[in-house]
């Protein structure tokens, strides 16, 4: 997990809520979550993780991404220029995606335009909204990068304003 979330840094706004895939967390007891994420001191007991689900969140409130500080830390999953792009395709399609359209709809769309799944937007919805969303864990006003750190570096380079992420939060029993 990310810890260089720089102290004094107060997220602006409040996440907002959006529809959500099946949780990560879902089916994993308290000692379950706890142990994913190292809580098994006696003083964690007076809080627990709770799942809040899908959130649009505020990228000037998440830290910089652990290990991706430069393009040539792209070399695994996405190249740089990919993830660019489809960020930049991404924030394209966000006002599309608020008002209710699906990756359904965006197969659809893609297969009428006789683009495959690769060129498609349904592959860029499917970054953001798939089954492996970006995940954070938060802890008051600080945020954790679980997954996603190519992602968050990419949405930052291109100033675009939240990503949505699946959210686990922290909070007092």
């Amino acid at each position: 997990m990310d810890a260089d979330y720089r102290e004094g840094d107060v997220p602006a706004s409040p996440p907002e809520q959006i529809e959500s895939p099946e949780p990560a967390s879902k089916g994993l007891g308290k000692t379950g979550q706890s142990a994913i994420r190292g809580d098994d001191s006696v003083s964690e007991s007076r809080y627990e993780w709770k799942d809040q689900g899908m959130q649009n969140v505020p990228v000037k409130d998440l830290p910089n991404p652990e290990g991706v500080t430069r393009s040539e830390d792209f070399d695994h999953h996405i190249s740089y220029e990919d993830a660019i792009q489809a960020t930049k395709q991404y924030q394209e399609m966000q006002p599309e995606i608020a008002r209710g359209t699906t990756g359904e709809d965006f197969s659809a769309r893609d297969q009428a335009n006789g683009l495959d799944y690769e060129h498609g937007q349904r592959r860029v919805y499917d970054l953001f909204h798939g089954s492996d969303p970006i995940r954070l864990d938060k802890n008051g006003d600080h945020y954790d990068i679980v997954s996603g750190r190519h992602r968050i570096f990419a949405a930052k380079e291109i100033g675009l304003e939240k990503v949505p992420a699946h959210v686990i939060e922290k909070l007092p029993r």
